[in-house]
């Protein structure tokens, strides 16, 4: 059983009043969550398209803090639903996600320049190597893709556990929509959905592939019109990850990366050269030649994956500063508010 992404948007006794600002907001993530999906549908699952889904969170959290701040909403200090609250538990679970990626980048990043390490000192020692240090040296790597993988496996069960204890709970969405006629509680909602889903996909593409059940019927039942395009956007988006994730190993660790797939075949071809015996002193020209062109692609599809952890690692620390940046913000309005308070007694 797969976990819920999204708070139910049925059982309302109205909609909330949408203003046009609000009707921007959702503009913002409509178009963003489509050119995930386009990319998505022409590509394949790949750190350059995680760097999109990335970019997109942090678009969605400039808006977000821009509008909140536009709004004037009121600050409820004695309930846990209010929106500021609703912002800062969303925010920290958006911090835990930037923690734990990068905690994976470094398990991948590391995999890749031990695969360098172990070929250049193939190439170095070519004439004198024996099938055995070979061997040896193939051992070593496939040793550290293990390591990587039990590191990787703990980052996915924490960020697992993190977004969807925000994610999963519909009753709150209700309660919100139900109690209050501001347009607000429609953003937030929004809000809440988009990044729970998209951090459980990142998780799924940079970690290891996990089940995410959207519950599509509840998603779109009952949804107000302007919300319904959004639902049925994100719900299509999910559908569209999963066709391009096969099935994970029983142990759940295997990595989908396009960029990382391509490293492990190449060691997968010249591991297996080695195994066959084509590399020893003597060899022939033709099996030399093909030692030395899976060599090539191993150096191309590592330089890959280098320059995509570089790329998504920037992006990373830019939402996480951002995030930051927005948490400050709303914890200013919230001491104005309390200054504010004081002073009018």
């Amino acid at each position: 059983m797969g976990w819920s992404v999204v708070p139910c948007f049925r059982s309302r006794d109205h909609c909330p009043v949408l203003d046009e600002e609000a009707r921007t907001f959702f503009a913002l993530l409509l178009e963003g969550l489509k050119k995930l999906d386009r990319s998505l549908a022409e590509g394949s699952v790949s750190l350059r398209w995680s760097v999109e889904a990335m970019n997109l969170l942090k678009r969605m959290q400039v808006e977000l803090v821009a509008l909140l701040k536009r709004s004037q909403m009121p600050i409820s200090f004695e309930t846990e639903e209010d929106w500021f609250n609703q912002f800062m538990q969303e925010t920290a679970t958006l911090l835990d996600l930037c923690n734990s990626l990068k905690c994976a980048l470094s398990g991948i990043n590391r995999y890749r320049m031990v695969a360098e390490l172990v070929i250049q000192k193939m190439v170095q020692d070519d004439s004198a190597c024996s099938l055995s240090l070979k061997d040896l040296e193939f051992e070593r790597l496939v040793g550290e893709e293990h390591e990587t993988r039990s590191s990787v496996r703990a980052t996915k069960e924490n960020v697992s556990s993190t977004t969807t204890s925000t994610g999963s709970n519909g009753n709150e969405g209700r309660s919100k929509l139900n109690n209050s006629k501001k347009s607000i509680a429609a953003v937030m909602l929004a809000a809440k959905a988009t990044m729970v889903a998209v951090s459980l996909i990142l998780v799924s593409a940079i970690v290891s592939p996990i089940p995410i059940d959207v519950a599509s019927e509840e998603l779109i039942s009952g949804s107000p019109q302007l919300l319904r395009p959004f639902a049925d956007m994100l719900t299509a988006l999910i559908a569209r990850f999963r066709e391009r994730v096969s099935k994970p190993d029983e142990d759940g660790s295997r990595f989908v990366l396009a960029e990382h797939e391509m490293v492990g075949s190449a060691v997968g071809d010249l591991r297996a050269q080695v195994m066959q015996g084509m590399v020893l002193a003597g060899e022939e020209e033709e099996e030399r030649e093909r030692w030395l062109e899976s060599i090539g692609l191993l150096r191309t599809s590592s330089a890959e994956l280098r320059q995509g952890v570089e790329m998504f690692d920037a992006v990373v620390d830019e939402v996480f500063d951002v995030v930051i940046r927005g948490r400050k913000e709303m914890l200013g309005m919230f001491r104005d508010g309390l200054l504010s308070s004081s002073t009018s007694m």
